[in-house]
């Protein structure tokens, strides 16, 4: 005889809709026992503890954490935005923040919002909305005024590669200013003239502070970049391969790039063979982060190192140190580390010539 199929939802199990009021009736104790029981509070005879537990097992109750937190004022969750999760840079931050929160009982909250900043507005009022406990913003592209206006409705908040006010987030950042020195000076040291730079998007203030940096050591050598040789773009591989284009096109003798991230720089090292252009050799390409592919890349890729795993752990333990009242004002600038590798060579004219 054919046995009969059990359906689809006979074999799915389903969420448990087990109140609390259901335990407490089967255990024959009050509700009053069972949330102390749940919340591990005092107050209940080991013997009922145990009987309580059992119940609770059988019946596969799962207290309500959302409500619970309500109740308690806090959601045991946490906020972390970041402009693009598919940038290399984001993910070792995410793992070191994620790292922390974990250790310490909390849920890390993710939200992408791909570079946009009406994205970024609306992240932050869902986690306003969600009560989240406190919130990471890394990179914001939102101008001063709406990202403090944000941040001011937070009971906590942390920003990474952006200044703010002590009083609304504390701030974990890199000395973009004197990374962008550290790589300028390189090229400089290295012979080159006509440097250019693909500065990201005109919104990031961390490229601003890089401009700033790549400006001031140029000066000391009495030279400066012009505009035309200064392109902002997308922070992606491709905004690089088309602002390299447009750069080559325009100012064909520029014989150094500074990038705003590696990203950007493969994207230039792809425009430099499409136009038969060899790096090293005619142009010497410079990122910036040294994600996991930068040694990988052909040539390998000259660029400044940041701790990202680091700075995702420092923004977690601070923002925790600002929910619990302590370290309101103080801020963690991280220094980067030039990385030199094979696409960035001295420039033949300035090779010194041995003395007769």
């Amino acid at each position: 005889m054919t046995q009969p199929v059990p359906s689809r939802d006979s074999e799915t199990p389903r969420l448990s809709k087990t109140t609390l009021q259901d335990v407490a009736r089967d255990a024959g104790v009050s509700a009053m026992t069972v949330s102390r029981v749940v919340n591990e509070q005092p107050g209940v005879k080991p013997s009922t503890r145990r009987h309580v537990e059992g119940v609770i097992k059988r019946l596969g109750y799962r207290p309500n954490i959302v409500a619970r937190g309500l109740k308690a004022s806090h959601s045991n969750t946490l906020g972390l935005l970041v402009p693009d999760v598919t940038n290399p840079y984001f993910p070792s931050l995410v793992r070191g923040a994620e790292d922390v929160a974990f250790e310490a009982g909390y849920t890390l909250l993710l939200h992408n919002v791909i570079e946009d900043r009406e994205r970024e507005a609306a992240a932050l009022t869902m986690f306003e909305e969600r009560r989240v406990d406190g919130v990471i913003v890394c990179s914001p592209r939102l101008p001063e005024d709406r990202l403090y206006d944000h941040l001011a409705r937070h009971a906590s908040a942390v920003v990474v590669n952006r200044r703010a006010p002590a009083d609304l987030a504390g701030s974990v950042r890199v000395d973009h200013e004197v990374g962008a020195r550290l790589a300028a000076r390189h090229l400089l040291d290295h012979g080159h003239q006509t440097i250019a730079v693909l500065a990201g998007p005109k919104e990031s203030s961390a490229g601003v502070e890089r401009l700033e940096g790549i400006r001031a050591e140029l000066g000391l050598d009495g030279l400066e970049i012009p505009g035309e040789r200064i392109v902002s773009c997308p922070p992606t591989m491709e905004g690089g391969a088309a602002a390299a284009r447009d750069l080559l096109e325009r100012v064909p003798n520029v014989d150094a790039v500074l990038c705003f991230n590696d990203l950007v720089a493969t994207g230039t090292l792809l425009t430099a063979r499409q136009k038969g252009l060899s790096v090293p050799y005619d142009l010497s390409v410079v990122g910036y982060d040294d994600i996991a592919y930068a040694r990988m890349f052909s040539p390998a890729l000259t660029t400044l190192r940041v701790p990202t795993y680091d700075i995702g752990a420092h923004a977690m333990r601070m923002l925790l140190s600002r929910m619990n009242g302590e370290q309101r004002t103080i801020s963690i600038v991280v220094q980067p580390e030039l990385i030199i590798r094979e696409s960035t060579r001295m420039r033949p004219s300035s090779t010194l010539l041995p003395t007769s």
